[in-house]
Order: structure tokens, then C-alpha cells, then sequence
């Protein structure tokens, strides 16, 4: 039931994240948000949003001459297993900077002037 969430969740974020910075993008938090909370209450997402999305990266890569891809991503499965490998893999990579952030924060290579970087 989950692992239909993840998609919206995924570009959730990912709008999240530009939403910051480019403004254009704050409506698409709303409408994803509402997507995320519809597919958890295992209902069909009412706007949309999914199949928006998807249909946009689709013509968009048909439009930069790539119409394989976009043939790739129109494919509702194929779509949902990127955003899910995406997910995934976003996660892994977030969580490793974590821990080599906090590792870094407890004990910093540099220490009075002196910077000690271990080799091998």
C-alpha cells in the first residue's frame, strides 16, 4: 500500500526542494500534497497530479528530440519505478550525508591549525 505513495512522495519533495527557489513551483506542493494524502487513504489522487507529471516529463523529453524516453515515461508503470528507484536511492544518499555530516561535526579533520587526512 506504501509503495503506491512513493511516487507523489518523490515529487513531493522534489517541488519541495525548487519550490524554495522558484516560486512557480508552489503550486505543485499543494496539489501533490493532496495526491500523497488521496493515495494514502487508498483513494485515486483528485487532481490528478501523478498523471500530470507524468504526462509533462513525457513531452518534455519528446519535445528535446528524445521521443524513446518520452515513450518510456508516458508508460504509467515505467514512471512510477523510476520515481520509486529515485526514492530509493535519494534516501540512501541523504542518509549517508547524515551520518558523514555528524561524523565530521564530532570529530572535524582540522584541530588547532593542524589537518590530519588519513590515506589508505
Amino acid at each position: 500500500m506504501v509503495l503506491f505513495c512513493i511516487p507523489c512522495l518523490v515529487i513531493l519533495a522534489y517541488f519541495g526542494i525548487a519550490g524554495i527557489f522558484f516560486p512557480r513551483y508552489r503550486n505543485y506542493i499543494k496539489e501533490g500534497w493532496r495526491c500523497f494524502l488521496d493515495k494514502l487513504k487508498r483513494r485515486k489522487c483528485s487532481a490528478s497530479f501523478d498523471n500530470r507529471m507524468r504526462l509533462a516529463l513525457s513531452m518534455w523529453f519528446t519535445e528535446r528530440k528524445m521521443p524513446s524516453v518520452g515513450r518510456f515515461f508516458n508508460n504509467k508503470r515505467n514512471f512510477e519505478t523510476t520515481l520509486i528507484i529515485v526514492g530509493v536511492v535519494s534516501t540512501i544518499v541523504s542518509i549517508y550525508l547524515f551520518y558523514l555530516l555528524i561524523n565530521y561535526l564530532i570529530s572535524p579533520p582540522c584541530v588547532d591549525d593542524v589537518c590530519v587526512i588519513p590515506v589508505g
